[in-house]
């Protein structure tokens, strides 16, 4: 039997698609290996390096002949932001009408590195398995969210070291989020009233600043967001956070998921349409 997850969220499905055509490889993949939950918002969190887990009869990721750096091989993980995922969903939950989707890696980056293309993201078959999964479960949301709310929005969590401080926005300079550019106007993604500008109000150290600026060669962007954003005529709005380890410790999550739920929360009223969730009173 394999093992299960145990996630403070109600309604959590904790699982690979069943539904996955198989690829041609054979036995069985555990599954506690991601996290996926098809919700109802027009919302998908992913996290694709935060993961611990080993998988068992896999070898690390050598990378071999493959070029190294933001674009290439990497096998480090970005600590903290499994759980930091994890605990802007369960905001959002609270704080919308709904419940937000999530694909979530539980594997360690060594094994597998969902943020890139397939060439270079897993080297053994039942690594590929799993790759594959978390990329139908995305693509599935992503289908989902086009299907009934016609727009909606990723956002994409990762680690950086080279700043503790800072946030980084990717976008592909706007690229990905070329379907609120094209409704909105550029203020939506780069004005006071971005995401990026909500989350500078909060007190963070954002980049760019002002967001109308170049983004951070090295964090502009990776393969999810390219994938699934809406630059491609079916996808959605998807922004990568690359966050300095000071929003991702343990004492800081709390706070660091706080102010991103609330930020979506604003962010998703003004341009999805969303409402928060009414607060009961006592009569």
């Amino acid at each position: 039997m394999p093992s299960t997850v145990s996630v403070p969220l109600p309604l959590f499905v904790v699982s690979l698609l069943l539904l996955l055509p198989q690829p041609a490889v054979s036995g069985p993949v555990d599954d506690e290996l991601l996290i996926i939950r098809d919700g109802d918002l027009p919302i998908l969190i992913t996290a694709p390096h935060g993961g611990k887990l080993d998988l068992p009869d896999v070898p690390a990721r050598t990378g071999d002949g493959l070029k190294k750096g933001p674009s290439g091989f990497f096998a480090g993980r970005d600590t903290g932001t499994e759980e930091l995922a994890l605990k802007v969903v369960e905001l959002l939950d609270q704080k919308l009408p709904g419940s937000p989707s999530c694909v979530i890696s539980r594997v360690h980056r060594k094994y597998i590195d969902f943020n890139r293309p397939p060439e270079i993201a897993v080297e053994h078959s039942k690594a590929r398995v799993i790759y594959d999964s978390f990329h139908h479960a995305t693509r599935s949301s992503v289908q989902r969210i086009r299907a009934k709310h016609a727009r909606g929005l990723l956002i994409d969590i990762h680690g950086q070291g080279s700043s503790a401080g800072t946030v980084y926005r990717g976008t592909s300079n706007g690229v990905t989020v070329e379907h609120l550019r094209r409704t909105f106007g550029d203020e939506a993604h780069t004005g006071p009233q971005s995401l990026l500008g909500l989350l500078a109000a909060k007190g963070w150290k954002v980049h760019p600043d002002p967001g109308a600026g170049q983004e951070q060669a090295g964090f502009t962007g990776g393969f999810i967001v390219r994938t699934y954003g809406s630059g491609k005529a079916d996808g959605i709005d998807a922004i990568q956070l690359e966050f300095g380890i000071d929003y991702r410790r343990a004492d800081a999550r709390d706070k660091t998921a706080e102010a991103l739920a609330a930020a979506i929360t604003e962010w998703s009223r003004k341009y999805l349409g969303l409402r928060p969730e009414p607060v009961e009173t006592t009569p």
